[in-house]
């Protein structure tokens, strides 16, 4: 009896983890839209959130500052983060460039927190970050990947596109692929038709000649109807590994400071719950 007990709470703990609906970027960083600046993602567990808020803030000024090369005292500036201090204010203070873009709360235990927090950071310290504030992916639990996506448009031009959200794009790739092979393919029996008639040899001059026109028409259509698939299907391969995915956006947010130093300008920053 106490095995059954036991085997039912390990399955009800399996579930509990797969029944998680988290944010994709808690577990893969997002891609960043230029080579200015780059991801991060920190968490922590404390006994309220505003604790493990900071901490993981903390970390990822550490983390930052590690990354491009700018030398700080992580004591001070981990209890400048504990204490509350203003994010811009911190940043100005060690010329560390953050831009807290997504934050995701979750209840481990009855008086436990984890917060996770999503921030872009500077690749280096001799570079000026151009920060992507249009973010749209904070509250969004699909994971994209571009080998999937490419995988997928192999078999079926834009459907990669489409499972990246870019559903415009990817029902035009695939319908502009069935047409270009539809006319290909219709190109190829007509053409067949008049070859067949070529063949006879039962026309008159007149008719031979008009007859061979209208075969190398189809015949030239043919292969510029299979030449623009065939640069279509290249293209649409392309765009299923290099498209940037479209987020979910469902977004809900609350104003926040965002550092500003003399790298990065003061904006509205999004602070998202679940």
């Amino acid at each position: 009896m106490k095995k059954f007990f036991f085997i039912l709470a390990f399955l009800a703990a399996i579930f509990t983890v797969l029944a998680q609906d988290k944010p994709a970027w808690t577990v893969k960083l997002p891609k960043a839209t230029n080579n200015t600046y780059m991801y991060v993602c920190e968490y922590a567990i404390a006994s309220s959130e505003s604790e493990a808020r900071n901490q993981a803030i903390a970390r990822v000024f550490q983390n930052a500052a590690l990354r491009i090369g700018q030398p700080i005292e992580s004591d001070k500036i981990f209890d400048a983060v504990q204490k509350g201090g203003d994010l811009a204010v911190i940043s100005r203070q060690y010329n560390i460039p953050i831009y807290k873009v997504c934050e995701y709360v979750e209840k481990v235990q009855v008086y436990s927190y984890r917060v996770y927090v999503l921030c872009q950071v500077a690749v280096s310290g001799n570079i000026t970050p151009e920060f992507d504030y249009n973010f749209r992916g904070c509250n969004d639990s699909h994971q994209y990947s571009n080998g999937l996506s490419l995988l997928k448009s192999v078999f079926v031009p834009g459907l990669g596109q489409m499972g990246k959200r870019r559903y415009g794009e990817g029902v035009l790739t695939l319908t502009g692929e069935l047409v270009l092979v539809g006319g290909a393919v219709t190109t190829y029996y007509l053409g067949k038709q008049q070859l067949d008639i070529l063949k006879q040899g039962e026309l008159t001059y007149d008719s031979f000649i008009a007859t061979q026109k209208k075969y190398n028409g189809y015949r030239t259509a043919n292969i510029a109807f299979w030449s623009a698939a065939a640069a279509l299907y290249a293209f649409n391969l392309y765009r299923a590994a290099a498209a940037r995915p479209k987020y979910k956006d469902n977004l809900s947010f609350s104003p926040a400071l965002v550092p500003a130093g003399n790298c990065v300008a003061p904006s509205i920053n999004l602070t998202f719950k679940f």
